[in-house]
């Protein structure tokens, strides 16, 4: 090999050596130094280098997601029903259920079904004989359709819908 020939190769790999990825001292990114000894290590922003190195910090929460309760109290000697929604709390929601079905003038009301952050459908036979159902899903069309799969009419006949809503969790900002 000529001398000419061995210094191109030598600076050939020279070049190569230099322009391979350049790593950070100890693995971090670039912007950042390695923090930590002892087999505990972690990379800290370098300061002032923000301006070639960006990081994506989420940002705070900016409030908090509160649970909603809603129930359904049905009378056992009569049709009378009583619902909440929107409560606070189980307690309130179904306490006011049955303050409502009681408004109606029944006095044995008790509560069928307590739900919080999603829906609820109350079905019933369309002919007034059968049995009802009353389903909490994720969503309204889903919680009717599942009580309708649930209600029977002793005459054949289709159940209906006679109540549906939802107690979803609310976004309260600090």
């Amino acid at each position: 090999m000529q001398m000419r020939e061995l210094n191109a190769v030598i600076l050939l790999a020279i070049a190569s050596f230099w322009c391979s990825t350049a790593r950070a001292e100890g693995n971090c990114p670039p912007g950042f130094y390695p923090i930590g000894g002892q087999g505990v290590q972690g990379c800290a922003p370098i300061p002032g280098a923000s301006a070639g190195a960006s990081v994506d910090v989420p940002a705070a929460p900016a409030g908090e997601w509160m649970t909603r309760w809603g129930a359904i109290a049905e009378s056992g000697s009569s049709t009378l029903v009583g619902t909440s929604m929107g409560q606070s709390s189980k307690q309130d929601a179904e306490r006011q259920a049955i303050t409502r079905c009681q408004a109606e003038g029944a006095r044995d009301c008790r509560v069928s079904i307590s739900y919080y952050n999603q829906c609820v459908a109350y079905v019933v036979p369309s002919s007034g004989r059968g049995k009802g159902s009353i389903t909490s899903a994720v969503d309204k069309p889903t919680a009717i359709t599942l009580a309708k799969e649930k209600c029977t009419d002793a005459q054949g006949g289709a159940c209906a819908v006679a109540y549906s809503e939802c107690s979803l969790p609310e976004f309260h900002n600090f």
